[in-house]
């Protein structure tokens, strides 16, 4: 999946559930784009309706 030198940071990827409550929960990804396939994959609600995210924020 990463290659030796490709750097990795935490992303904060935070969504409503159906309820509209916020949820938030972070991964480790090379991108804001594999982040958010990240989240998709671990979060069966985001599978379903990945439009429930609302920020996807690099943390340091």
């Amino acid at each position: 999946m990463f290659s030796p030198l490709q750097t990795v940071n935490r992303y904060l990827v935070r969504y409503r559930d159906r309820t509209g409550a916020f949820r938030e929960g972070c991964v480790y990804a090379s991108d804001a784009m594999e982040a958010r396939d990240l989240a998709q994959e671990f979060t069966a609600e985001l599978q379903q309706r990945p439009n429930l995210i609302r920020a996807i924020l690099r943390v340091s």
